[in-house]
């Protein structure tokens, strides 16, 4: 095994070096494929039936839908408007994977409360359609009766305000009780799988239950991965049988299984840790901050799940293999590539893992440079991609979603997170490094030289958080991992003064790594209390509090960081620009190390910004 996976990293080592397309010709080329795309959908019409001659119904719309979103179009755009008729119009009797994933990400990205019992009846069908093997075929569920259609649109009223917490509607349940399986579903198969899998976590935060049917996903692919390539092929297994022949793995279907391994990793790592918040006095509240667990009802601290997965940098290796050859033998895009191969889908395909896993390169190449520069040469006069098996219009959006590097499922990739950007890394628990991958060195970095030893608080008081940031600041190199980690995990308030406590006098990498654990911490925290965090005296907890709220890509903090653009601590401020950067994929400023005045401007245009949204 370790040779296959030297072999597939050793690749690196021969590459040619990738060129990327200009930044300003990037920008070009998504303002043109925007233009041509939304005239593709103006009309009613053409949203609703789609404009390729392709049979994929609704699809096209809402891909389209969910592409000029991440373009920022805003939603009361005359297209986006058309899309968004169509796609719930259609959405009352849709009943393909493929089709119901695409309605289901376009109205969770639209944002409006009113679409959430939609989006959870989409939720329902699509898990109607898992086979026993954690598969998907074309048919979610059967034909949804007129009857049936007819009853949602009277029923389904989504009060905004029943919608503000995740829960499923009465109604739905009710519904969802009616759903009867497809008798046309065929033998499965990972690419509809994979649009099952980007629609189910999509609806997570919408109250539906859906961890189950994740959990055996993760078996599928767990299951399925070829031990000689590492990656996946098309077909799925017949429902039970193992994994598919060696050597038929696919690029594409590749990167299908590290989505659904990826969906695993950030489950455990949601579940690993359990989080009282600060010091023994207060409300005798779990979600206040100043609340702490009576040690007699302590459980012991989970352990730690492994934080780097070897099925997905076993997959990861053989992606990037794969990548490699292709631009060996001319690049990531031919022109007779077809269903997957070196075409448009396998270049989103490639783009979404890059983004979610958080790695630049693959194989050695840098994915982002070779699919721009391609993706721009082939981009027609009028502003589109051209037709192959997909149709104009789909290809164009996955040329824009790749050009964009459009991140689908923040709530997800922010779990692998550890970006180039400091101000905002999400932690450093991902199932796969963020670096190493595709360079020829297939183990965990070496330890870092982390420097000398801290001198020791004084405690003349006992203070138990004081005594835990002790313990952090004499940590030696070779305890230091372990005491970060039991003090991001371990159950109890004063875990996190001490981490707080700590992180003051510390510098270097043992400072990113303590701020990076504070604010892991912090991510179990309710809103509610998380705003309270931003105002308190400490900065370090004001920091970890905005850093977690961007983590937890929760927008209803949008207004709280905007406020913390004026905090008076630096650190603070940086964070609460690069959170909300992540929340809304807006940059208004102020710069770093602006003045009183080029902050109060940059919070006047965040809060005009954020009035028009609502």
């Amino acid at each position: 095994m370790l040779r296959t996976l030297a072999a597939a990293f050793a690749v690196a080592l021969f590459t040619t070096p990738s060129r990327a397309a200009d930044e300003k010709a990037i920008d070009l080329a998504v303002e043109k494929g925007k233009v041509w795309l939304k005239a593709q959908f103006a009309t009613g019409k053409n949203a609703a039936a789609g404009n390729n001659g392709h049979n994929f119904g609704i699809g096209p719309a809402a891909l389209a839908g969910i592409t000029l979103l991440e373009a920022r179009v805003p939603a009361d755009d005359a297209t986006i408007k058309a899309i968004t008729a169509a796609v719930r119009e259609a959405a009352y009797t849709e009943h393909q994977t493929y089709q119901a994933a695409l309605c289901l990400m376009f109205l969770d990205r639209l944002e409006d409360p009113s679409d959430v019992p939609l989006i959870q009846v989409l939720a329902y069908r699509i898990l109607m359609g898992q086979n026993s093997a954690g598969g998907w075929s074309y048919h979610a569920c059967d034909t949804v009766p007129p009857d049936h259609a007819a009853w949602l649109k009277a029923n389904l009223k989504g009060d905004a305000k029943k919608a503000v917490k995740p829960r499923v509607f009465p109604e739905v349940l009710t519904y969802a009780t009616s759903i009867k399986k497809s008798g046309a579903n065929g033998i499965d198969d990972n690419s509809n799988t994979q649009f099952a899998i980007l629609g189910l976590w999509s609806v997570r935060k919408h109250g539906v239950p859906v961890d189950s049917a994740l959990d055996l996903v993760e078996k599928r692919f767990r299951g399925l991965q070829d031990a000689q390539t590492g990656g996946w092929g098309y077909m799925g297994p017949v429902l039970g049988g193992g994994p598919s022949p060696a050597g038929t793995s696919t690029a594409s279907m590749t990167c299908c299984g590290l989505l659904g391994l990826a969906t695993g990793n950030a489950r455990r790592l949601e579940r690993k840790v359990r989080v009282d918040p600060i010091p023994n006095k207060g409300p005798a509240s779990k979600d206040d901050p100043f609340f702490s667990t009576p040690a007699k009802n302590e459980k012991p601290a989970e352990k730690a799940p492994e934080t780097r997965d070897p099925a997905a940098i076993r997959a990861l290796a053989g992606l990037g293999g794969a990548i490699d050859q292709f631009v060996q033998n001319g690049g990531l895009l031919n022109p007779n590539g077809r269903h997957g191969d070196r075409d448009y889908y396998l270049l989103w395909s490639i783009e979404r893992v890059g983004v979610i896993y958080n790695v630049d390169k693959l194989g050695g190449i840098d994915w982002y440079a070779v699919g721009s520069d391609a993706l721009v040469k082939a981009q027609l006069a009028d502003g589109s991609w051209p037709d192959k098996s997909y149709g104009s219009d789909v290809n164009t959006c996955f040329a824009l979603l790749f050009l964009m590097k459009a991140d689908l499922l923040r709530d997800l990739s922010n779990k692998f997170r550890n970006p180039k950007d400091n101000e905002l890394r999400a932690g450093t628990s991902g199932s796969v490094p963020a670096t190493g991958i595709g360079s020829g060195n297939t183990t965990a970095p070496m330890p870092k030289d982390l420097g000398p030893k801290t001198p020791a608080l004084p405690n003349v008081t006992q203070d138990p958080a004081t005594k835990l940031a002790n313990d952090l600041l004499l940590a030696s190199e070779a305890d230091w991992s372990k005491t970060v980690e039991k003090l991001r995990d371990a159950k109890g308030g004063d875990n996190t003064r001490g981490l707080a406590i700590a992180i003051h006098r510390l510098d270097g990498d043992r400072k990113k790594e303590a701020r990076e654990a504070l604010a892991e911490r912090l991510t179990r925290m309710s809103a509610e209390t998380l705003k309270g965090m931003m105002t308190t005296e400490d900065s370090e907890i004001r920091r970890g509090a905005v850093l977690a709220a961007a983590m937890k890509d929760d927008k209803a903090h949008v207004a709280d960081l905007i406020d913390r653009l004026l905090d008076e601590d630096e650190a603070v401020m940086r964070a609460a620009r690069a959170g909300l950067k992540s929340l809304t994929g807006q940059d208004l400023g102020p710069k770093n190390g602006a003045g009183a005045d080029d902050r109060r401007a940059a919070v006047a245009a965040w809060k005009a910004w954020h009035a028009k949204q609502k």
